[in-house]
């Protein structure tokens, strides 16, 4: 996923500067991206079979490799199209796919609490692609930069194929019980909009985050930098996070991580390098948190039926990915302001900040585990 999705924010630039790719047409392919991942989280959240699972978790490996080194070979935007979005749903089989099948794997071993070192794999391809498609200096042309990723995600895929298991068929499932929106009361609803913020805001922050830094000539060679500081925040977030929450409580916890994320959208707008980089740190430690503690929050509001629930929200996220860098892309290409991407992002980070609140009537205390982002 971290390959498979995250590659775009380096091309971007690249894109831009040597096709003329418009800002409107960018937050069209992140949002098409967005819109692979959404179809392909709920689609997966259907299955139940281990082995479907697993066969469906490697022809993602394939799909995503695939998806990058085809995209050099066409300038069609039609084409392109497709690809992000057919790399969205290899995102969700990782995400989706990879983690059930990691997470069946650690409760059979007694060791649940350990899945929040799974999801470090997100940071760990950002890092990766900052590491090894360098920044407004590299030597890569676009091109380039999307058949590298590529070669990434070949040495990844052996690994992953041969230790990612399933461990034959689930057990019986669990008896549907419906949830009336009326037993969940407002708390939810104000979750609910709370995790559309997030999703748009993550999604805006992470498309055109590079594009805005290398927009500034005084941040000349900071948007690597800042990039590899993200993945590396990113990493180890989830995992503390959760424990912070489990001693502090869900909310003060979600809370704080929307207040940094905010934060972290609006420093680079102060022009200097430090604030970039401070940025790039905030941003990157907080968008996975937010997702974990969202996703636990609302498994207690619905103890009887998480999963449905789950989905709701995986729903809303998933809007407000797609939704969200359409509307910056627009405002971009309209006035001519790259700054306007992160502006917008940190507007939706405190919207969602302020609908978080609206959950302390039911307050809840985070389970010793991670929940999967949506």
């Amino acid at each position: 996923m971290g390959i498979a999705r995250f590659t775009y924010t380096p091309a971007l630039p690249r894109m831009q500067d040597a096709l003329g790719l418009g800002d409107a047409a960018a937050g069209l392919l992140a949002a098409m991206n967005f819109a692979g991942y959404l179809s392909g989280a709920l689609l997966a959240s259907s299955l139940g079979n281990l082995r479907v699972k697993e066969r469906l978790f490697r022809a993602g490996l394939i799909l995503a490799v695939l998806c990058n080194a085809l995209l050099p070979l066409t300038e069609s935007m039609p084409v392109w199209s497709l690809l992000r979005y057919l790399s969205g749903l290899s995102s969700a089989a990782g995400m989706v796919l990879g983690t059930s099948l990691v997470l069946e794997h650690l409760t059979r071993q007694g060791v649940r609490q350990l899945i929040g070192v799974h999801f470090g794999g997100v940071g760990v391809g950002i890092v990766l692609t900052a590491l090894a498609l360098g920044g407004a200096d590299s030597p890569l042309d676009w091109r380039l930069t999307w058949w590298t990723s590529a070669l990434l995600g070949v040495l990844f895929i052996l690994p992953a194929w041969l230790w990612v298991r399933g461990g034959g068929e689930t057990g019986q499932p669990q008896a549907s019980q419906s949830v009336a929106w009326h037993e969940l009361g407002r708390p939810f609803l104000y979750l609910t909009g709370s995790y559309f913020f997030a999703g748009a805001s993550f999604a805006v922050g992470t498309t055109f985050i590079i594009a805005v830094i290398q927009a500034n000539p005084e941040l000349a060679g900071l948007d690597q930098s800042a990039w590899l500081l993200l993945g590396l925040a990113a990493a180890p977030s989830c995992y503390l996070w959760v424990r912070w929450a489990a001693r502090l409580g869900n909310l003060p916890s979600l809370l704080a991580a929307y207040l940094i994320q905010t934060l972290g959208l609006l420093l680079p707008l102060l022009g200097s390098g430090i604030t970039t980089l401070a940025g790039g740190l905030c941003f990157g430690f907080t968008f996975m948190g937010i997702v974990a503690m969202v996703l636990s929050q609302a498994g207690h509001l619905a103890r009887h039926n998480p999963a449905r629930l789950m989905g709701l929200l995986v729903t809303s996220y998933g809007v407000g990915q797609i939704s969200g860098p359409i509307v910056a892309g627009q405002l971009m290409a309209q006035n001519s302001n790259p700054q306007l991407a992160l502006w917008l992002a940190a507007g939706l980070s405190a919207a969602g900040t302020l609908l978080a609140i609206g959950t302390r009537e039911r307050r809840v205390q985070l389970q010793q585990e991670c929940p999967q982002p949506g």
